[in-house]
């Protein structure tokens, strides 16, 4: 256990357990899991309204900027084993102040749940057309949210099964989708193509960029790997190929069967697959595919943020009275304002591409601090970086850190002027305060926090 302390306040690493249990097959399947979700069967309608049918290749540039994005990440899982997620890696790469930032904009994440609420809100709408998207989106999250605090999370047990049974729903679909083209999705000279010109291409691509990286999360799964620094780079850089597939493929589908104008700006992939479905195969597909990837993906936002938040109140940032917990186990505080704060947006009739944007304006600060943190690896530990499994130099590592921040800061002034002024005053206001309260308590003192990052054994080193 390595300590770091100051006058006020200490860092502790808390001991490496022993090799976990999950091979490469079993990362992969976590990786796949984070990373198809709601995003693509939400985000292909709104994109195609700002480039028309090369909407396609607005997702395949998507899938690389993403890569390039969180690139640093996976560095970090080549080299150190993880499990703390952000909060762990800033607190031990760059000192105290950077976990109170990180553990601040977890306060505020849930608000991009709001647009998969939505989204699920859009797709019973189809099923149950009676009853308003709004009612329910609000029915489907307060639904969830009881659950979980009956200490009953559904999906926990069976979350391999619907990943798989998803995964193999839009594989199956695309595959059939493509054979169903008859627009002129290939045609780069088309009036409908490249509607909006570059400006419209990188708008749509980095509207789509958030759905297109989330296997960069398996990294916090270093603790449970059996050889981390070696199979978890891996299950996540094998998830773009799958991602090229099905999200470009998907996006052909969508956009390629029906005229552009019956599909463009609809937030929903389901003209195109009503069109070439038949009826029950149709129904089957929207409860396997494009809802399943909603409600397990609106589902993991309880836990997302139940242990970071825990965990900031119990190292001084947050109150610990929010820790208290039902007779289930469940934190009914922490859980009751995730619901406020996924609802809200809702509740003022927020679009899913205005919530998408939020966002990422309000991540920007946290994926910028992150980013920065991992750029001290060759400095803080300078004999594991020389070992680490890209056998990159420290300049190369440095390079690939510039172009995320690059990425990511082009996605923040993006999403500010994409915003009405007043979202995005207050977004950057919120954060601005965020990280003036972490650098007053820093100062204040009486912050102890517990991190989760380690060198590799000696075995996986010279493997």
């Amino acid at each position: 256990m390595r300590n770091e302390m100051n006058d006020k306040n200490i860092i502790v690493n808390k001991p490496e357990p022993k090799p976990g249990i999950l091979e490469r097959g079993d990362l992969f399947a976590i990786a796949v899991g984070m990373v198809i979700g709601s995003g693509m069967v939400t985000l292909i309608g709104p994109a195609m309204a700002y480039t028309g049918y090369s909407v396609w290749l607005a997702y395949l540039t998507a899938i690389v900027m993403g890569f390039f994005m969180v690139f640093p990440y996976i560095i970090l899982g080549g080299t150190m084993r993880v499990a703390g997620g952000p909060y762990s890696i800033v607190t031990n790469l760059s000192g105290v102040s950077t976990g109170g930032l990180v553990a601040y904009t977890k306060l505020v994440t849930p608000i991009l749940n709001s647009s998969f609420a939505l989204a699920l809100g859009l797709y019973l709408n189809n099923l149950l057309p009676g009853i308003t998207v709004k009612a329910l989106a609000i029915a489907g999250v307060v639904i969830l949210f009881v659950l979980n605090l009956l200490g009953m999370d559904i999906f926990a047990k069976v979350s391999k099964i619907l990943s798989t049974v998803l995964l193999i729903t839009m594989v199956l679909y695309v595959v059939f989708g493509l054979t169903q083209i008859r627009q002129p999705i290939f045609d780069f000279s088309g009036d409908k193509m490249f509607t909006g010109g570059f400006k419209g291409f990188m708008l749509a691509a980095l509207l789509l960029i958030n759905s297109a990286n989330g296997y960069y999360n398996v990294l916090w799964y270093g603790k449970d790997a059996k050889r981390a620094t070696k199979d978890v780079p891996f299950a996540a850089m094998s998830c773009v190929p799958c991602l090229l597939f099905i999200y470009v493929g998907l996006a052909m589908v969508t956009g390629g069967v029906l005229p552009h104008d019956e599909v463009a700006g609809v937030e929903t992939i389901l003209p195109a697959a009503q069109e070439i479905l038949p009826g029950i195969v149709y129904k089957l597909f929207m409860i396997g595919g494009p809802i399943m990837a909603i409600i397990t993906t609106l589902n993991g936002v309880f836990n997302d943020v139940r242990y970071p938040i825990a965990q900031a109140a119990k190292d001084g940032w947050l109150p610990k009275g929010i820790l208290k917990e039902n007779r289930f186990g469940a934190p009914y505080l922490i859980y009751t304002y995730t619901l406020i704060v996924v609802l809200l947006p809702i509740i003022f009739d927020m679009s899913i591409v205005t919530i998408t944007n939020i966002f990422q304006v309000i991540t920007f600060f946290m994926n910028v601090t992150v980013v920065y943190a991992i750029s001290r690896l060759p400095k803080k530990y300078p004999d594991t970086w020389k070992k680490n499994k890209f056998h990159l130099s420290s300049a190369g590592l440095y390079v690939f850190c510039t172009i995320s921040i690059i990425i990511y800061t082009i996605i923040f002034i993006k999403g500010i002027f994409s915003i009405k002024l007043v979202y995005a005053v207050s977004a950057v206001i919120v954060m601005v305060a965020l990280i003036l309260i972490g650098v007053y308590l820093t100062r204040k003192g009486g912050i102890r926090i517990e991190t989760s990052i380690w060198q590799p054994a000696e075995e996986e080193k010279n493997e």
